[in-house]
């Protein structure tokens, strides 16, 4: 009787207890997660930072109080996540500063379901309401940028603006393209236009709202998504050639002698390469890219202009009076220095014709190719056929003359290039070519290997790549047949060898 009394007491004891935690874990529910999250961040921190000299994957994870720490807005409660309007606001503002924060990839994704979470159908959202944002990643997330330095992989590569990648059936494209080989992505950060594709938290960008018409609604779901599927992940950004900021700063752009914005009047519009600002401008982005965990910045338009001549101009040269290839390279070492620390790699697309070694070509674009090959990791000339002149090296229609032209460019590059690693931009368009089909890009693709290029890219202005996809589809069939040919042939052999007679008999 003494014993089922004690056990009695005990097990009611407990229920008061299991009650009162119950009672305290639903009343402060966020407080809970707050504590216990805290004290498991802490506790990762700590052994990641003892370990932190091993060449290892880094896996910290860090507790998102609030999705970003100026942004008194957003509370995050546990698993949860609210918004609290301090003025009126619309739909279209919530989802666009929640968007990186949660598991959606575009913003009307987001803000479909943030009415559908709400009750409310309305664009408007008065001051002074709450909303739960659904969807909201939990307060756990890995470190994004890169521990060591990634692999360069021997890259089959596309390219997509940043209008395409922004739209989710691309996501779909890139399963399919990757069945048939291709392994790295491309895609564009900032192009010639100057309009960030991405919502940027680089000073310069917020101050003058670059990023206003960014089509890639959620950059962070982008680099996870790829980095996930094992895809080499590339951001372009064109460096000097940047329209909008030549038209929202005007101080940036060329200027000519007598103080006006130089060639205004057409589509050539430049930012001063030589200007500190500008330049900064750009390592800038790419920095905040390298943190967000792309492998690779690619810098285009790394160059000055060449279609309009500089003559009467009045440059910034900031860093002294240099020749254009000086200030190229001083940028570049910059950039590699900074991109270095984040263990991210750079690249650079240049000109082709600049291989060939003229040198009015390499003076108009300060771009000599073995003093900027060691400030990078790679560089991606732009060996496009077509846009070589007509006879050129003999070529009445370079366009018709694929193999040539990749296979010697890519050689010269070589040549030039000091050991730096040669994946060159081959032409995925059919502009200036009589027969653009599947063997054409299979006969770049031939030269770039025999020519000792690591991989290769392809373009294409409108992002449609089914030639290229069917030629590497047709070039993996052929890989596996000739595969399974020689794996048949020993046994073959084998059959022969005992039906003959031994003739050490």
């Amino acid at each position: 009787m003494h014993t089922r009394t004690l056990i009695a007491r005990i097990a009611g004891i407990a229920c008061i207890f299991a009650s009162l935690f119950l009672f305290l874990y639903s009343q402060h529910l966020p407080q809970v997660y707050y504590y216990t999250d805290s004290i498991r961040s802490k506790f990762v921190s700590f052994f990641v930072s003892r370990n932190s000299h091993r060449n290892i994957e880094r896996k910290t994870l860090r507790y998102m109080r609030a999705p970003d720490r100026d942004d008194p807005a957003f509370t995050r409660a546990g698993r949860f996540l609210f918004f609290t309007t301090d003025r009126e606001t619309t739909a279209n503002v919530l989802a666009r500063r929640a968007i990186p924060h949660t598991i959606f990839y575009t913003q009307e994704q987001l803000i479909s379901s943030i009415q559908k979470a709400n009750g409310f159908l309305d664009n408007k959202i008065p001051a002074g309401t709450m909303l739960m944002i659904p969807g909201a990643l939990p307060p756990y997330v890995k470190t994004p940028c890169n521990p060591v330095l990634p692999s360069l992989p021997r890259t089959v590569g596309i390219y997509f603006t940043g209008h395409t990648i922004g739209r989710e059936s691309t996501l779909k494209l890139i399963e399919k393209y990757r069945t048939a080989g291709v392994n790295t992505i491309v895609f564009d950060a900032k192009d010639i236009t100057g309009i960030v594709n991405y919502q940027s938290h680089v000073p310069l960008v917020l101050t003058h709202n670059l990023h206003e018409k960014a089509p890639i609604g959620n950059v962070d779901f982008l680099i996870r998504f790829l980095k996930e599927r094992g895809i080499y992940t590339i951001a372009r950004i064109a460096v000097f050639h940047d329209q909008l900021l030549y038209k929202k700063v005007p101080e940036y752009a060329i200027r000519t002698a007598d103080g006006k914005s130089w060639n205004s009047d057409s589509n050539e519009l430049w930012c001063d390469p030589t200007n500190r600002h500008v330049q900064d401008y750009a390592i800038a982005l790419a920095e905040e890219l390298a943190e967000k965990g792309v492998d690779e910045i690619q810098f285009d338009y790394i160059r000055f202009p060449t279609k309009c001549g500089l003559f009467r101009t009045a440059l910034a040269h900031h860093g002294g009076r240099k020749t254009a290839e000086e200030v190229i390279e001083d940028f570049l070492s910059r950039a590699h220095n900074t991109l270095s620390a984040k263990n991210t790699r750079l690249s650079i697309d240049l000109f082709g014709i600049v291989a060939w070694g003229k040198a009015i070509d390499v003076r108009k674009t300060g771009q000599r190719i073995e003093r900027l090959a060691k400030f990078c990791d790679v560089i991606s000339p732009m060996l496009y056929p077509s846009h070589f002149n007509d006879d050129f090296d003999g070529f009445k229609n370079p366009g018709d003359n694929p193999y040539y032209f990749i296979f010697e460019g890519t050689k010269k590059f070589k040549a030039l290039a000091n050991g730096t690693l040669i994946r060159p931009w081959l032409q995925a368009f059919r502009w200036r070519v009589s027969s653009y089909n599947e063997k054409y890009i299979l006969e770049q693709i031939r030269a770039t290997d025999e020519a000792g290029g690591y991989g290769y890219l392809f373009w294409n202005a409108s992002n449609n790549y089914e030639t290229v996809f069917a030629a590497l589809m047709s070039m993996n069939f052929r890989a596996i047949m000739q595969k399974k040919s020689n794996a048949k042939t020993p046994s073959q052999n084998n059959n022969k060898n005992m039906d003959a007679p031994d003739e050490r008999k």
